[in-house]
């Protein structure tokens, strides 16, 4: 008994004194970029096992730990592993975004995430921080300049416009060339839907993927080229984009149950780029030439300015009307009266967010309304979101993600490119002494009516904006299931259900007018065009994952895919091509028989694939594909196509022994891939197709009349096949990082249609013929030169890319391919890149253009004539973001060159007199600069013209001669942009403190501030274009002008 009671005292007395001998310590755990708290970091006990604790929300924790106790490791999701020696009772720590640990892990092709350094091929990662630095209304604006190898283009200035993505340069002469969007593993539409692919009454609203809410996105992914996309099949042969949404695991590491997120900003738009105008000379025509000397006359009603010197005299302008009255206006400029017209827009974005969880189930929900007002008169968009999403583990082995979102679009838009119906063709055919908003009341100001306006061949755009119009309400749902099961610690099912469904309706209005005596036209019948229009796309995804360790060297990951794709479309349009009452736009209202049709398209692709991944001793790896796709739009001879792809990874860093811990050298990385990549043809190109045939239905007779295009029983898959070689190195401790990819690609059997003989019946026929291929090196440079959360940080990104396209051969002995009409068009022309080609001048071989030896006028080319390139030859994006305690200033350049535009307006305006050229030589016969004469002519013999002047120097020479060729509207589309810019403040926490907010911030943003654009255009923004996100790029029809954006936004959390 003695003895048990002296062991209890000893043990007493040991426990007593480790107990007197612990110590507790505090510390607070700061982000070593913004130096903001970070709560729910994981503070460890590296002596003791299990000992540890997390921080709470103001960063700070607070643990006791044994005498013995010398080190804690702290740790946090998206941060790096940091071990701290204790070394007193308070430790502050300095968590690093170091960049390895950032990009450890990807998101690449099925939802499939994989370690970086195991990827052989390039994959660039961005933030939404990077993505809404200037609260762009489309997401993907946001990438702009951002990441090589990518082309971002926006159509125009409109409140709703379709963004062009292209990823290393055009392979298919028939499709997009749009990449693919994945949203959390499921591939969705991105289609642009345009009422009208001309030049006239053409309309822009959007694409599909501007309907996300851009606040509601984590990250975005860009795998650029078929390698990195392969285990989508034909679906990413241009590349993928993978967007992953907020899904509430960020609150839930930092132990959040309910976080709430506010953002709110207001913006307003400013027309930035315009046309340059003259302000010499008004209305009036040219009425011919005497003693060589250009006599012209003023005319009251003339929307051409060909008439006299402007010399503030007080004239007519317009008829005089019905009851006598007449409007006398000053013969003088009115310099701004294109810039007047427009509006100041605005841009409303309010976004609330919530989201929460624990360590086995977390959600995110959101609600945004976005309202835009145009800086066209009337042009408005809405955008209401809705998402809820979530995830939870109902077992250790088994769990549940859910994705379900909502979008609601409402955009009403005037018409632009050129014709009557376009608002911008009448701004553009305003006479220079017109005071434009002086007619904005074209019901109650009787020189604004129909009867009164001053134009006899233009209607009033204020008219215009108010009856002529295109409305689009979009609804559209994106839905997502997913189960993942791990019936073994080295094996995973994964069963992954979307759907992306949406429906339009539309509807064209086009007013029933009666004009003033002696304009033209007279009168306009109205018309209405309704349209509905529903799309639905069903993946299905079943996935199989096996990782294994081979040994303590090598290690293995097998996937096996199997996935379904079904794409249903549905067209509904009824019209009516006049109406008996104007004002009243209802197909009851129509005069004569309705008009319209239905059609419908569905296609199906079933693939399976698989993937495996090999792994040695963490610095080598090896990646090989398979898939094999089974379309329902080949002929089942050719419908079943098998094609690969692999890759390989070494990480010489972990390699070689004398590389590790190296202060140069943090990092090296060399990755080699080659993929293989077939892609189907679009629905019913292998059976006949009917239409109504014209003048039908004939009273109780319907008829039908088959397609113009021969089908093809016999086509093929198109193949693209991709190189890519790269490396990845980062320096100094990882202040400096260096990307290089190398790529070469071929798309071979280009499914296309071609003009056949109409004696066969049929104009054209579907066929598998042609290369193209692009070439071309990706640069990216990355540093921090300077990091100091408390004080002064700086860090910057540069991207070059430069890319080669060219068109290897068409089909026999066929030199160019139109990919649409006009002139100019874009063509495909073997040993070409994708050009312009059009009317271009007669040079000699000096280049010296050749004139008529009698008139002076310049002489056309019989040939039409490669006026340059679509696309640019060089991108170059730079990023940079200073930051001084609280304060970060942020802004975003894009640079392009290497490529022309042919522009409209400027075609316009020279038709009307307004450009400045027009009056170069005071509108006065002239010696056309660096010209030359054949005599005879058909001798080839040329002299320089020293004494032949144009016949005219007014109308007749700049419209009659000079804008009849496209070469005289086509500009170099170089240009530099400051893409967004922002100012922010993070309030402190000392502020803060005492309220509800954990977190806020202010910031002052902008958005194309900036443009630069060659001395030669004086006339529009480079990017501009009206064919959407089609490859009939390099051609703008008045298209509304690009805008300059300032705004304010606010963010807070609590």
């Amino acid at each position: 008994m003695k003895k048990l009671i002296l062991s209890l005292f000893i043990l007493f007395a040991v426990s007593m004194s480790v107990f007197a001998q612990d110590r507790t310590i505090t510390g607070t755990v700061k982000s070593s970029e913004d130096g903001l708290p970070i709560p729910g970091a994981s503070v460890k006990v590296k002596e003791v096992s299990g000992l540890g604790t997390v921080t709470g929300a103001d960063g700070k924790f607070s643990i006791k730990v044994p005498t013995a106790a010398k080190t804690v490791i702290v740790s946090y999701i998206g941060f790096g592993i940091k071990e701290v020696t204790i070394s007193g009772s308070a430790i502050d720590i300095l968590l690093g975004n170091d960049a390895k640990s950032l990009n450890e892990v990807v998101v690449t092709a099925v939802g499939v995430t994989r370690d970086k350094a195991s990827i052989g091929y390039s994959a660039d990662v961005i933030s939404n921080k990077d993505l809404t630095n200037g609260r762009q209304t489309n997401l993907i604006n946001g990438l702009t300049g951002k990441v090589p190898g990518v082309q971002i283009g926006r159509s125009s200035g409109g409140v709703n416009t379709a963004t062009r993505v292209t990823l290393r340069g055009v392979r298919s002469l028939s499709g997009s060339g749009q990449p693919l969007f994945v949203i959390d593993g499921v591939p969705i539409d991105n289609s642009a839907r345009q009422p009208s692919t001309t030049s006239s009454s053409q309309v822009d609203v959007g694409n599909r993927v501007g309907d996300i809410n851009p606040d509601d996105i984590e990250s975005v992914t860009v795998l650029k080229g078929a390698n990195a996309a392969a285990l989508y099949g034909s679906q990413g042969v241009d590349g993928a984009i993978i967007i992953t949404t907020k899904s509430g695991k960020d609150a839930a590491s930092r132990n959040k149950k309910m976080e709430i997120n506010v953002v709110s900003s207001y913006q307003i738009d400013k027309v930035q780029k315009l046309p340059e105008v003259q302000n010499e000379f008004g209305s009036g025509y040219e009425t011919g030439v005497v003693g060589g000397v250009s006599q012209v006359e003023y005319d009251a009603i003339e929307n051409t300015n060909w008439g006299p010197k402007l010399d503030g005299s007080m004239v007519q302008s317009g008829p005089t009307l019905a009851n006598g009255h007449k409007l006398m206006i000053p013969y003088s400029a009115v310099p701004n009266n294109i810039k007047d017209f427009f509006n100041t827009g605005t841009n409303w974005q309010n976004s609330v967010s919530f989201q929460g969880g624990n360590e086995k189930s977390s959600f995110y929900g959101s609600l945004s309304d976005n309202q835009v007002k145009g800086v066209i008169p009337m042009d408005k968009f809405r955008r209401n979101t809705f998402k809820l999403s979530g995830s939870t583990k109902l077992a250790n082995n088994f769990s549940l993600t859910a994705n379900i979102s909502y979008n609601k679009n409402i955009t009403s838009t005037s018409f632009v490119g050129q014709g009557n119906n376009s608002v911008l063709d009448a701004v553009y055919n305003t006479s220079r002494q017109i005071t434009l908003t002086d007619f904005k009341d074209w019901k109650n100001y009787e020189f604004a009516t129909t009867q009164g306006y001053f134009n006899g061949y233009q209607p009033n755009p204020y008219y215009n904006i108010a009856n002529n119009r295109y409305n689009d309400n979009l609804d559209r749902f994106l839905g997502s299931f997913q189960m993942s099961y791990d019936p073994l610690k080295w094996l995973n099912v994964t069963w992954r259900l979307g759907t992306d469904y949406a429906s339009s309706r539309t509807k064209s209005t086009f007013e029933k007018t009666t004009f003033g005596t002696g304009q033209r036209p007279t009168a306009t019948p109205g018309a209405i065009t309704e349209n509905a229009f529903s799309n639905r796309i069903m993946n299905s995804d079943v996935l199989v994952t096996v990782k294994r360790d081979i040994n303590k060297d090598f290690n293995a990951t097998l996937i096996l895919l199997n996935n379904v794709r079904q794409n249903d479309n549905r067209n509904l349009t009824s019209s009516a091509s006049a109406i008996s009452t104007p004002g009243f736009f209802n197909l009851s209202n129509r005069v004569g028989e309705l008009g319209g049709g239905e059609s419908s398209s569905k296609n199906r692709i079933i693939g399976f694939a698989g993937d495996l991944t090999i792994g040695y001793k963490g610095y080598l790896y090896l990646n090989g594909t398979l898939r094999n796709d089974i379309s329902s739009t080949l002929p089942k001879d050719n419908n079943s196509y098998l094609y690969p792809s692999a890759s390989l990874s070494f990480v010489a860093t972990e390699a070689i022994p004398s590389l590790k811990d190296n202060d140069i050298l943090s990092y090296a990385k060399l990755r080699a891939s080659y993929a293989k990549v077939g892609s189907d043809a679009s629905p019913y190109s292998l059976v006949p197709t009917f239409g109504a045939a014209g003048g039908f239905p004939y009273g109780s007779l319907a008829a039908f009349s088959v397609s113009n295009t021969t089908p093809n029983p016999a086509l093929e898959p198109e193949f693209t096949t991709s190189y890519e070689f790269g490396t990845e190195l980062s320096f100094l401790k990882d202040k400096l990082g260096l990307d290089i990819s190398y790529y070469k690609t071929n798309t071979d059997g280009q499914i296309l249609t071609v003009t056949t003989p109409s004696s066969t019946g049929f104009t054209g026929a579907t066929v598998n013929v042609g290369r193209v291929s692009n070439k071309g090196i990706e640069v990216a440079l990355r540093g921090n030169p300077f990091k100091n959360p408390n004080g002064f940080s700086w860090n910057f990104s540069f991207s070059y890319t430069h890319n080669i396209n060219n068109v290897e051969y068409l089909n026999g002995n066929a030199k160019l391919y139109a990919l649409g009409g006009g002139d100019p068009v874009p063509t495909a022309i073997v040993g070409q890149p994708i050009v312009l080609n059009g009317s271009a001048y007669l040079r000699d071989s000096q280049g010296r253009v050749v004139v008529d030896g009698t008139t002076g006028f310049i002489r056309k080319d019989p040939n039409l004539k490669n006026l340059g390139q679509v696309n640019p030859k060089h991108i170059l994006g730079f990023n940079t973001t200073f930051s001084y305690k609280d304060f970060s200033l942020s802004s975003t350049f894009d640079f392009r060159s290497g490529n022309v535009i042919f522009s409209g307006t400027k075609s316009q305006l020279t038709f009307t007199g307004s450009s400045k050229e027009t009056v170069e030589y005071n509108r006065q016969p002239f010696i056309y600069p660096n010209s030359v004469i054949e005599t005879p002519v058909g001798s080839g013999n040329f002299v320089p013209n020293t004494t032949v002047k144009t016949r005219s120097g007014s109308y007749d020479f700049w419209y009659g001669n000079y804008n009849s060729f496209a070469e005289s509207n086509t500009l170099d589309a170089a240009f530099l942009k400051l893409r967004d810019i922002s100012l922010a403040y993070r309030l402190p926490n000392r502020l803060l403190s005492k309220t509800p907010f954990g977190r806020a911030s202010l910031a002052l943003t902008g958005a194309n501030i900036l443009l630069w654009t060659p001395k030669s255009n004086i006339y529009v923004d480079p990017e501009a274009n009206i064919f959407g996100t089609s490859n009939s790029q390099g051609r703008e029809f008045s298209s509304i002008p690009s805008t300059r954006t300032f705004g304010i936004s606010l963010s807070a959390s609590f």
